[in-house]
């Protein structure tokens, strides 16, 4: 159970990508330098953060729940969500041919990649005591809500996170960086303060596991919100940017004369694989020489 919740997220994500075929072009470097990337920064932070401060030292099974206290409050809820938020985009920012991916939902999806490859490795590590002394005996209630956690709120956290900061990268290298896409690093902190802060608080404080679930569920919530709002002023902005040209619809199929979106399905063009991108024909190379002539 705890390796079908560790690979759910991930495992979904890697279909995902597959599906869309937007980076069907080089997978394996995209996917090597983010997913990858993002497990090799999680298992060096986690083994940082089991140096200087394990929550699970005098307990044999992470599943029974440790006791805390505030030096755990500060570390756990403060000082390791900045660290990580700090390291995590690390893959996505040094992707080798990260110029051939210039649109701010290429930053969003290879941010999320690392983000999901680094919970990966931090729910591993985090539980490898259990997973090397299987099988533990505790009761399912005791359990359930921490899969709940591992399975879905956490790797949406650490990849909407990630994914909104690389994001704010790829904006600031195209010299769009405003109020907005700081509000958003901001914003990917802040969540991941809050969700880090209030799990160990609340666990402390022996809270029913239901409303550290509906907690966690609240603040991935918003940070998601924030992302779509993000995502689609960013494609506003870019596609009013693009011009005119001929193309053909991923979706729909259609050879289209567009400019940002399709006419007919109302995809973003930006969000299409490579090869259709450079395949668009700018509008000014459609002028045949009959219609100069007739101009």
């Amino acid at each position: 159970a705890i390796l079908v919740s560790a690979f759910l997220v991930p495992v979904l994500y890697l279909i995902y990508l597959y599906e869309a075929q937007v980076y069907r072009d080089e997978p394996a470097l995209v996917l090597g330098f983010t997913i990858g990337g993002g497990v090799v920064v999680g298992i060096v932070v986690t083994l940082f953060e089991r140096l200087i401060y394990n929550p699970f030292q005098y307990a044999p099974n992470p599943l029974t729940g440790a006791s805390v206290g505030i030096g755990a409050v500060l570390i756990l809820g403060l000082v390791i969500p900045l660290i990580q938020e700090a390291l995590k985009p690390i893959p996505a920012f040094f992707l080798p041919n990260r110029a051939d991916f210039p649109e701010t939902v290429d930053g969003l999806v290879f941010g999320v990649a690392a983000g999901l490859g680094f919970s990966l490795a931090e729910t591993l590590i985090g539980f490898s005591t259990t997973l090397t002394s299987l099988p533990p005996h505790v009761a399912p209630g005791n359990w359930i809500y921490d899969l709940a956690t591992l399975a879905v709120f956490q790797p949406i956290l650490q990849g909407s996170a990630t994914g909104m900061i690389v994001a704010t990268i790829w904006r600031f290298r195209r010299g769009r960086l405003g109020g907005r896409e700081l509000g958003g690093v901001a914003a990917a902190l802040l969540a991941h303060i809050a969700f880090s802060a209030g799990t160990v608080v609340m666990k402390d404080a022996a809270t029913n596991p239901l409303f550290i679930l509906i907690w966690q569920a609240t603040v991935d919530g918003a940070l998601l919100i924030y992302i779509r709002y993000l995502l689609h002023y960013s494609l506003l902005e870019e596609a009013a940017h693009m011009g005119f040209a001929e193309t053909v619809c991923p979706n729909c199929h259609m050879h289209i004369l567009a400019s940002g979106f399709c006419p007919n399905c109302g995809m973003a063009l930006s969000a299409v694989p490579g090869a259709v991108r450079r395949s668009r024909k700018p509008r000014a190379e459609l002028v045949t020489p009959t219609s100069k002539a007739e101009k």
